[in-house]
Order: structure tokens, then C-alpha cells, then sequence
């Protein structure tokens, strides 16, 4: 009897120690490789994040910082001025319409991409090479396409009788011309991804689609979606924040003309901070937008779990 309590004993001991040592077994080359993307992430992201929180509830004053306390007087300012509700219109219709004209773009060409069997490396290889290329320079050509007089696009709609049109001098058409490079312009990791997920789907579940006598578009309704949705939602996660926080494009078309009608949020802050120096009500602005997207971020989150 005696024996058998000093062997429960024993292994009772003998697991303790097993799972403090589990415990404690802390591997540290993962840990070392990713400290670095870790420290940039806090200094250039979350810090800057709690430093902008911190400096929207002062007057603040670049020369005797943080200057007078003003608790959410900068936050009600630019809520009671016309000119930033302008520009939350104007971000939400052009978000609209890069998620209508631009978005579902790489689905398209990765689906495209899938079906050819020859080069298909070759074209992958394509598709990256717009991405290399600086943003400002494609935007400048577009813009020099959008001339009214001398572009590229009146020149050849005018040999089909189409024209000429304003492009981003017209109030009607400036956030459509601002949104349609994207439309031309590919976004090569996202059709890797896309095409990435597609190749996954089993070749078995394609043979039995097409044997119970499903057509492409049920095929794509019924298979496909359905296989690369978790790969759409993070795309579009992602592309949620892209689209309402757009600055370069619009700065070098059309610097929020003409008549503030492509002024958006973004360029709202980088005007407020400056050209007139009021970087409190800058900081609100970019804490105000910070929170809109986290709070449509977890809200597709929520979705996402639901339809789950």
C-alpha cells in the first residue's frame, strides 16, 4: 500500500515537472524573427495611433507642444462644418465605386487566369509587373490621358463620334475618372491569391459540378464563391480601408478640384495639418476615421461569423 502511494507519488512529481517545463519551453527563434516587423509595427503604426488620440484633445502648438487643452472641441469643430461632411460624401461615393468598378476585378482575372493552360507562369509573371512601377507615375499618365484638349481619350473616342469630354475638370465625372484607373490597373497579389484559392478547389468537385449538368455560371455560383469566400473577405478588408483612405491618386489628379468635388477625407487632414497648421483638429480627423473602419471591420467580422 505504502508502495503505491510513493509511485502516485512519484508520477504525480514526474507530470507536475513535465508541464512546468511545457510551460516554460518558450521558443525563441520564431519570436526573434518576428520581433523586428514587431518593433516597426508599435513605433510607426500603434504609437503614432496613441500619439494622434493623445494630440486631438489639445489646441496644439508645434512650438510649445501639446498647447491648451481643448478635451472634444476639435472633434465637435469639424463635425459642425459643411466642408467636412462634403468630404465624407465624397469618400463614401467613391469607396462605392471603386467597390462597383474595381473590386471584384482580380476575382475576374484570377477566375481568367485558372482556365489558361499554356505560359500560365508567364502571365503571372505579367500581371506583378504594373505593381513595380510607382503609383504617382501611372496617375500622371492618366491624368495627361484626361486632358481635355490634347489627352489620349477624347483623341481616340472623338474617331467614334464620342466627346469630347471634361474627365476631372467636369463635376459629374470627376470621382468616376478618379475611380476608372483601377478598373485598367491590376492588382497582382490579389489575383495570386485569387487564383491561388481557386486552384485549391478539388478537380473532382469541377467534374461532378459539370456531370450534374451545372453551367460556368452556376459552377462559379454554387463551387467557387463559396471555396474562396474566407480570400474575398480579407481582400476586402483590406480594400475597405484602401478605398475610404485614398490620398495619392486624388492629390496629384485633381487636389480635391474642382469645386471640392473630389475633396475627400484624407486630403482633408493633410490640408488642416499643413497648410493651416491646426494639427489637433488633423489628429481628430484621422482618429474619427480610424474608428469608422475599425468599426466596419468588426462588423463584417460579425458577418462573416454569422453566414459561418
Amino acid at each position: 500500500m505504502i508502495s503505491n502511494n510513493k509511485n502516485a507519488d512519484e508520477a504525480s512529481s514526474m507530470t507536475t515537472t513535465l508541464f512546468r517545463r511545457r510551460r516554460f519551453n518558450i521558443r525563441w527563434t520564431p519570436i526573434l524573427f518576428l520581433l523586428p516587423s514587431i518593433i516597426i509595427f508599435l513605433v510607426f503604426k500603434y504609437y503614432l495611433i496613441i500619439d494622434a488620440l493623445y494630440i486631438s484633445f489639445f489646441k496644439y502648438d508645434i512650438v510649445n507642444p501639446p498647447g491648451d487643452f481643448a478635451g472634444f472641441d476639435n472633434y465637435t469643430e469639424f463635425l459642425r462644418t459643411s466642408t467636412f461632411w462634403l468630404a465624407m460624401k465624397n469618400t463614401l461615393i467613391i469607396f462605392l465605386l471603386s467597390a462597383a468598378l474595381v473590386f471584384w476585378v482580380p476575382i475576374a482575372q484570377g477566375l481568367f487566369l485558372v482556365q489558361i493552360r499554356r505560359a500560365n507562369a508567364i502571365y503571372r509573371v505579367l500581371y506583378q509587373i504594373p505593381g513595380m512601377l510607382p503609383m504617382v507615375a501611372g496617375v500622371l499618365l492618366w491624368k495627361w490621358m484626361y486632358n481635355p484638349d490634347r489627352g489620349l481619350l477624347n483623341f481616340l473616342l472623338g474617331h467614334i463620334g464620342l466627346g469630347p469630354f471634361g474627365w476631372l475638370n467636369d463635376l459629374a465625372m470627376t470621382k468616376f475618372s478618379i475611380v476608372m484607373p483601377g478598373f485598367f490597373t491590376s492588382n497582382g497579389i490579389a489575383i495570386l491569391l485569387y487564383y491561388a484559392a481557386i486552384r485549391s478547389i478539388p478537380a473532382e468537385q469541377f467534374e461532378a459540378a459539370k456531370i450534374d449538368g451545372c453551367g460556368p455560371w452556376r459552377r462559379l455560383y454554387h463551387l467557387v464563391l463559396p471555396n474562396i469566400r474566407f480570400v474575398v473577405f480579407i481582400q476586402f478588408i483590406g480594400f475597405i480601408s484602401t478605398a475610404l483612405l485614398q490620398f495619392d491618386n486624388i492629390y496629384v489628379m485633381t487636389q480635391g478640384g474642382p469645386a471640392n468635388a473630389s475633396l475627400v477625407v484624407s486630403l482633408m487632414i493633410m490640408r488642416t495639418a499643413f497648410v493651416q497648421s491646426r494639427f489637433g483638429i488633423s489628429a481628430a480627423l484621422s482618429f474619427f476615421m480610424f474608428v469608422i473602419i475599425a468599426v466596419l471591420t468588426v462588423i463584417q467580422f460579425r458577418l462573416q461569423r454569422e453566414e459561418d
